[in-house]
């Protein structure tokens, strides 16, 4: 019934629902037995029709939708086989239904507009989606980050980011004409250049993006299988033995990065070793040149315009001609006595240069010893686990071992990645200046450059916006969620947060003690650690995700259920604020349709869930067997506007609504 509403609106594969009974169908099991033992039955439907109201942001009306998806089951040739017909209708004003509109795409791009089919993420629950949000990994996150990008408009940014690029691409295209019609071959093939540069990074960043979080569900899924170790006592020391090499091995081989670096920089100022020869000869120069010491240009130049020597003799033709031979070989001015201190210094500087070589390559050859070490420990360990008798720690090592091989891949593909980004984006910044010099000096030219670098203007600035509206959205979301916690939960002493900040925990839900986090905050406080932070330029709210995340707990079952409904609350109530004054967020007045949501807690929570139930939303659609509704029935039943039951014939294999 809970998936119906997901079924009806864009589909549901009923074989992905797990804990449950599992079907190959969206029809009554008894009637598709039915049809499979009938050999006279041909077809058999199955459908759902949705109705729901939609107001229209532009004129503000409210128009009703009836959404009707059928599933036809056929006998052909003693196979079942199945065809999906979806038909969309309306109310006009005048109270008439519009004849069913039944393209799929018109159909689903409609949907998207009014109830996009991921934010049925974080409206529609069941136990198991209440699990899977507090999953300590990237189904989690994912599924928070899909609804929050619609509720807080990121899909808006990213619909402005491609329109840019839409016009950037025409504008290349109008230049590209001009320099063809002008004959100017050089431009027009800087042109094809620049936009196949533009075009490979932006498949580069893609991809980097890619590499990016699948490294994040591979390091989570080796998280997971870290902690099922430390849960098995055969594997537990040698898991917590691996943890800290791990740890040592990042330190490690950074140290092996920064020696290496530091070897290299002192190899460019090595060249004092290898410099002998030109020594001995400028010194073998210097003391060949039979000229008196202090000798200068200026002091023979003065001597040839008086008409006798300095020796009192008269300047004759042969001791003119001497003193214009020596000006010809008479180095400037106290150039001697420099290259000779030079190269006299040279021999300090070589013993220096080679000193500080040996040190830096004994420091890099130590800290590789100490990486290989650590590795082979590691590798050890690893052995250890796979040659264990438990077939469980076998096949879990054994699957460590993939994600190692395969984070290892990705670390070089992402290392190639930014390589290649770095290259393109250097060859695109040369392309645009040399098309700036060659293009012919027109006024269309010039209008285009200028509409260009406008549009880079506008890019970044929605991309800051982006940022900025998506950072204040989280902070409003995670007041939201504080409020919510703190009406559902019995537990006061705990707090509850969606990660926004660190990209690697960003849309984590979590929970902390705040006596644990006070506690800390006071620590970080007199050791100067708040100080440092706030020097780093980290605001208030990210040194409070720092120490939250520093003391986050555990989560019970029904503790997991109560964070999940915190934060559907908090999204419903981000979603159905008043807006009108902030023209980039959209006011979205989603029902709620939840299943079983009492099972499983205890304590007040039960209550506290049952009484402000009804403050999610404006519609509740609440399923609940006849036991749990029960026991809370006196605090839901003067909210509840209509009740439904739903019956089953056991004989019939059937269920029924009264």
């Amino acid at each position: 019934m809970l998936f119906s509403f997901q079924w009806v609106l864009y589909g549901f594969d009923f074989k992905s629902l797990r804990e449950k009974e599992e079907t190959p169908y969206s029809l009554n099991s008894t009637l598709y037995h039915r049809l499979e033992v009938n050999k006279h039955a041909n077809s058999v439907d199955c459908w759902v029709e949705l109705s729901f109201t939609n107001k229209d942001s532009i004129t503000n009306n409210c128009i009703d939708y009836y959404v009707k998806r059928t599933e036809t089951f056929m006998r052909i040739n003693d196979k079942i086989s199945s065809m999906v017909k979806v038909e969309l209708s309306h109310t006009e004003p005048n109270g008439e239904r519009t004849t069913p509109e039944t393209n799929l795409d018109v159909i689903e791009g409609l949907l998207s507009r009014i109830i996009p089919k991921s934010i049925l993420e974080g409206i529609t629950f069941d136990g198991e989606r209440m699990k899977k949000l507090n999953f300590v990994g990237e189904q989690s996150k994912e599924t928070i980050k899909n609804v929050i990008s619609l509720v807080t408009n990121e899909k808006l940014f990213e619909l402005c980011t491609a329109e840019i690029k839409d016009v950037k691409s025409d504008i290349h295209k109008m230049r590209k004409r001009i320099n063809k019609s002008n004959g100017n071959v050089t431009a027009e093939g800087l042109e094809n250049e620049i936009v196949d540069l533009e075009d490979a990074i932006e498949d580069k960043e893609i991809e980097l993006s890619a590499i990016s979080k699948n490294k994040e569900k591979i390091e989570s899924r080796i998280n997971e299988i870290s902690l099922k170790f430390s849960q098995l006592e055969e594997a537990h020391k040698l898991e917590q033995k691996r943890k800290g090499l791990e740890r040592d091995f990042v330190t490690a081989k950074k140290q092996f990065e920064q020696n290496t670096d530091l070897f290299y920089k002192r190899l460019l100022d090595g060249y004092a070793l290898v410099t002998d020869k030109l020594v001995e000869d400028v010194k073998n120069s210097i003391e060949n040149v039979d000229v008196p010491t202090g000798l200068t240009v200026e002091a023979v130049r003065s001597i040839l315009k008086r008409p006798k020597c300095i020796c009192g003799h008269d300047m004759d033709e042969e001791a003119v001609k001497t003193l214009t031979d020596m000006i010809a070989a008479l180095p400037p001015d106290n150039i001697s006595s420099t290259l000779l201190y030079m190269a006299n210094q040279f021999e300090g500087e070589k013993k220096r240069a080679k000193n500080e070589l040996k040190e830096s390559y004994n420091a890099m050859k130590n800290s590789e010893e100490e990486v290989a070490r650590i590795k082979n420990e590691l590798s050890d360990i690893s052995s250890s686990l796979i040659s264990n008798v438990s077939e469980t720690i076998k096949r879990l090592e054994m699957e460590r071992r993939e994600n190692d091989e395969q984070m290892g891949r990705l670390k070089g593909n992402e290392e190639r990645c930014k390589a290649t980004i770095e290259r393109d984006n250097k060859r695109l910044k040369e392309a645009r200046k040399e098309l700036e010099d060659v293009s012919d000096n027109q006024e269309q030219i010039k209008a285009l450059g200028s509409e260009q670098d406008v549009l880079e203007l506008f890019s970044n600035a929605i991309k800051k916006i982006g940022e900025r509206n998506n950072e204040l959205s989280l902070e409003s979301i995670n007041r939201y969620l504080t409020d919510a916690y703190t009406l559902l939960s019995e537990d006061t002493g705990r707090r509850i947060y969606l990660c926004q900040y660190n990209n690697k925990e960003k849309y984590r839900l979590v929970t902390y003690v705040k006596s644990k986090y006070d506690e800390l905050k006071s620590s970080w406080i007199n050791s100067g650690r708040i100080k440092t932070l706030e020097d780093e330029n980290l605001s208030e709210s990210e040194i409070h995700e720092r120490i939250v995340l520093e003391v986050v707990e555990g989560k019970s079952t029904g503790q997991s259920k109560v964070n999940s409904l915190a934060f559907a609350k908090a999204i419903l109530d981000y979603s159905n604020e008043d807006r009108t004054t902030d023209k980039l967020r959209v006011t979205h007045d989603y029902p709620f349709l939840i299943d079983s949501p009492f099972t499983e807690l205890s304590g007040e929570n039960p209550a506290n869930v049952a009484n402000n139930l009804h403050r999610f939303a404006n519609q509740i659609i609440l399923m609940a067997d006849e036991v749990s509704y029960g026991g809370v029935e006196r605090w839901v039943s003067p909210s509840v506007c209509s009740k439904t039951e739903l019956l089953k014939d056991m004989n019939e294999g059937i269920t029924y609504i009264k």
